[in-house]
């Protein structure tokens, strides 16, 4: 069975999939006023209103893409499929440059394919004519500084680490996140509120919001292409900051290649959003499109708490990391009796950010559930992932050197000259969170 995935751009959009009546589809409009399926968002109309432009044609095209995409992964469930993972995609996107995405079709599907682990195809259109609204009246930019870098921030550790890093280096960092219902943006806006109260107007707010129209159904919670959304919002704000406007992805290594834990864990519990394969080819993508503008990775090597470690703002960091969230459910809260907005302390990121600020020396708000002093039970849903991060550590403890080595290469692809870089990353990140979970038997290991 395939969905077909019909966007369309701009009110005079009237294209019509030649498919069967009876094949299953989604709809995604964009800038389509009155049309049921519109995306909501306000990314053109912040980028407008911060700087007086609109990203050209080659990245309003990338910022397409990835609102279809992002609303197939999200709405269409993945058990409605044989295999109950695996789903079946045939996107017809209008795009404004036909013969362009033509010769990039098998590049695009190469990068969805890995990111969402679902199989795709790519029927590029030629758009019809559009070009973004803009306000009767508009204000003058409130963006009153050339900008040295755009940096994604999710509101999490790492990007909070990235953007004080390059605050402290005297650079206006134009910070680039996302999100759609529920709390993500107040914990976002929260912790640009503390960098803002340090570093001024160096700390540009770039915050967007994206949702895809409402479904009846359940919809999918694994959301495997929110990094193609993330960058591609990023390069839309780099490009209407000029070419050669550099891109940065504040994401430690570990997270990066994210190993399965056991081999059991496949699908949503191994995520590619950064892995090294996932940014080659969105690299090759942007040169593909002519958008020039360097992707960089700097933390790519680090584990998350070394990127902690030799933060260039540690008191700064110490103060604004409480505000920061990891969790995976920060409104699990309310179906365990306890506030909202808290961090659970049981899922991965939970867990790997704990290892972290020890590893760091660190003080954290406390989570919901210490897994350290009331650990949940690990049959139960809640100690799924606390079992799974055992059961890895003492295969860490038990396997020779190499296996993290072939750890790192069962991910995916690696740059050949950097597989040892991503071995190390992952034998250092095991043993941090070892460390933190079962401290004895790692003192041990690591001397």
């Amino acid at each position: 069975m395939t969905w077909h995935i019909v966007a369309r751009v701009g009110p005079s959009d009237d294209y019509v999939a030649d498919i069967l009546a009876t094949e299953p589809r989604l709809n995604v409009g964009v800038a389509r006023p009155g049309d049921p399926w519109e995306i909501n968002d306000d990314v053109l109309e912040n980028c407008f209103k911060r700087t007086g432009r609109f990203p050209p044609p080659a990245a309003l095209d990338l910022l397409h893409l990835a609102f279809a995409v992002f609303s197939a992964d999200l709405v269409v469930e993945r058990k409605l499929f044989q295999s109950g993972w695996a789903r079946d995609f045939t996107l017809h996107l209008p795009v404004s440059d036909l013969d362009r995405w033509v010769e990039l079709s098998p590049l695009v599907v190469r990068l969805l394919e890995f990111l969402t682990g679902d199989e795709w195809r790519l029927n590029p259109r030629r758009m019809q004519p559009y070009e973004p609204c803009k306000p009767e009246k508009p204000k003058p930019p409130t963006l009153a500084r050339p900008v040295d870098r755009v940096a994604l921030f999710s509101g999490g550790l790492d990007s909070l680490v990235g953007a004080i890093d390059f605050l402290e280096q005297q650079e206006t960092v134009a910070l680039v996140g996302h999100h759609g219902q529920g709390k993500t943006n107040g914990f976002q806006q929260r912790v640009v509120a503390s960098l803002a109260a340090e570093y001024g107007p160096r700390a540009v707010d770039f915050m967007f919001y994206t949702q895809p129209p409402k479904h009846k159904r359940e919809g999918e919670p694994s959301m495997r292409s929110r990094s193609l959304l993330f960058l591609s919002m990023g390069i839309g704000v780099a490009s209407t900051l000029g070419s050669g406007m550099p891109l940065t992805v504040s994401e430690n290594g570990l997270i990066s290649i994210n190993a399965p834990l056991t081999n059991a864990r496949i699908g949503s519990l191994s995520t590619r959003t950064t892995h090294p394969f996932v940014m080659k080819l969105f690299r090759e993508l942007l040169t593909g499109l002519e958008l020039h503008h360097e992707v960089q990775t700097p933390y790519r090597f680090l584990t998350k708490g070394e990127m902690l470690s030799q933060s260039k703002n540690r008191s700064i960091l110490a103060e604004s990391a409480k505000l920061s969230m990891s969790c995976s459910h920060p409104e699990a809260g309310r179906f365990n009796g306890r506030p909202e907005g808290n961090h659970c302390g049981y899922c991965v990121p939970c867990l790997i950010r704990r290892a972290s600020m020890a590893a760091a020396g660190l003080a954290d708000a406390p989570p919901d559930i210490d897994v350290l002093t009331s650990p949940p039970n690990i049959s139960s849903d809640k100690g799924e992932d606390l079992r799974a991060f055992l059961m890895a550590l003492e295969r860490f403890a038990e396997a020779p050197p190499h296996e993290s080595l072939f750890r790192a290469l069962a991910t995916g692809w690696l740059p050949p000259e950097d597989a040892g870089e991503y071995a190390a990353v992952y034998s250092r990140g095991m043993e941090e969170l070892g460390r933190f979970l079962v401290p004895g038997r790692f003192h041990e290991k690591i001397g």
